[in-house]
């Protein structure tokens, strides 16, 4: 259905050079030179005839683009579908479709449709100088056959996620023209809302039990829950290995066989993960990567248990303004995943001004490069009254004041 070859007008179709063929036609035949008059006036006509096809071929034509799926991580496989609707009564002889694209995009079409464009832009130097220098420019290139009349064309390529990011597509040019490629138009249609893709960062497999510790020296079959012991739920069985502090003395006292009490449960308190990007400005970028991996893998694995999580990330080219995520335990983790795949080593530092979750955290952690290369403002001054711990992606350092340091990487944990 689709090829990505690529049509552009040829300089015969130009106003101008139609307007050259017409005076040679007029010439020829004041001189009584018939055949040339007769050979001028042939490419008169179809020049012509071909311009006006190409102006009036994009009239009452429009496109759409859906992606089949908008949030994935890397190495998902998804679908994107474009529509062409001919809504006019003179069909398209042919039909390219552009969408301008990056050279490493986190996502891109499994064909080879990527197609490489050098123009000419001007180059500053200075306040007085300026030249002009080539620049290269990529876009995706589909080009459809044949659409009909008052017809709509679907058409359907599989594209990979590669890597964390985000990607949008907002505009997308279509160009058709007449039959005999001699003359195309352009028409750029723009989205009322971008279409974006969201590469999330690769999860990996890790252990959160060191965080449950900090909050409560916790046990991994609790569960990150805590028993509320003013609170008894119900009554079961008494079971082998029940503790002997369970046992219900009351019924006890009363003659009944043994019984356990079942106490209600509680979460413990809301943690914060605050991600200092600008941190790890200094960093190999695979350092950066592996961090956002983990601290992904630990918002997931802490939603998990029932852990209530906010997270706080500086702006961003996606997010132009410091962002926080509140804690909620129904609230859709995939909104905290966005923010991590926005991130980038060369973002804002937070602010003093920044600021904390409506429902303050028990404990805050710092996710950072090294302690002595924090851009955010010193714990005390940004999170004032909360228990700050660092978690960093290199040495722990010694961290000064109250500040503690953890190595991140320790979470992780071998398949």
């Amino acid at each position: 259905m689709w090829t990505n070859s690529r049509v552009d007008s040829s300089i015969l179709a130009k106003p101008a050079a139609i307007a050259i063929w017409l005076a040679i036609c007029i010439l020829a035949t004041m001189f009584n030179q018939t055949v040339f008059g007769v050979f001028a006036g042939f490419v008169f006509l179809l020049t012509l005839s071909s311009l006006l096809w190409a102006r009036a071929s994009l009239k009452n034509v429009d496109i759409e683009l859906t992606i089949g799926q908008i949030g994935m991580f890397p190495g998902q496989a998804f679908t994107v579908t474009r529509i062409v609707r001919n809504r006019k009564a003179l069909p398209l002889l042919w039909a390219e479709i552009r969408e301008p694209c990056g050279e490493d995009d986190p996502a891109s079409p499994l064909a080879d449709v990527i197609v490489c464009n050098e123009v000419l832009v001007d180059q500053e130097e200075g306040s007085a100088n300026s030249y002009k220098v080539y620049k290269k420019e990529y876009e995706r290139l589909y080009t459809l056959s044949f659409v009909r009349w008052r017809q709509s064309v679907f058409f359907k390529d599989e594209w990979q996620a590669t890597r964390r990011g985000i990607m949008e597509t907002g505009t997308v040019q279509l160009r058709s023209g007449d039959g005999f490629g001699l003359c195309a138009e352009g028409k750029t249609y723009t989205f009322s809302v971008p279409k974006r893709i969201v590469i999330y960062p690769r999860f990996a497999p890790v252990s959160a039990l060191g965080i449950l510790n900090d909050m409560w020296d916790t046990r991994s079959e609790n569960d990150g829950y805590l028993k509320d012991r003013t609170v008894i739920k119900s009554v079961r069985d008494y079971q082998p290995g029940d503790a002997a502090r369970d046992v219900n003395m009351r019924l006890l006292a009363r003659g009944q066989t043994l019984m356990t009490n079942v106490f209600e449960t509680v979460t413990p308190d809301t943690i914060l993960f605050v991600l200092d990007s600008g941190s790890f400005c200094d960093r190999a970028p695979d350092v950066f990567e592996r961090s956002l991996s983990v601290l992904a893998s630990l918002i997931d694995e802490l939603t998990r248990r029932g852990i209530r999580i906010s997270l706080m990330t500086p702006a961003s080219k996606w997010f132009p303004e410091t962002c926080t995520v509140p804690s909620s335990l129904d609230r859709d983790r995939y909104q905290m995943l966005e923010l991590l795949a926005a991130a980038a080593r060369d973002d804002a530092p937070l602010t003093a001004a920044a600021q904390l979750p409506t429902d303050e955290p028990g404990r805050i952690y710092i996710v950072c490069a090294d302690i002595d290369n924090l851009t955010v403002p010193p714990a005390v001054s940004l999170f004032p009254e909360h228990k700050v711990v660092a978690l960093t992606a290199g040495e722990t350092g010694e961290g000064g004041g109250t500040l503690r340091a953890r190595a991140l990487f320790d979470f992780e944990r071998t398949a």
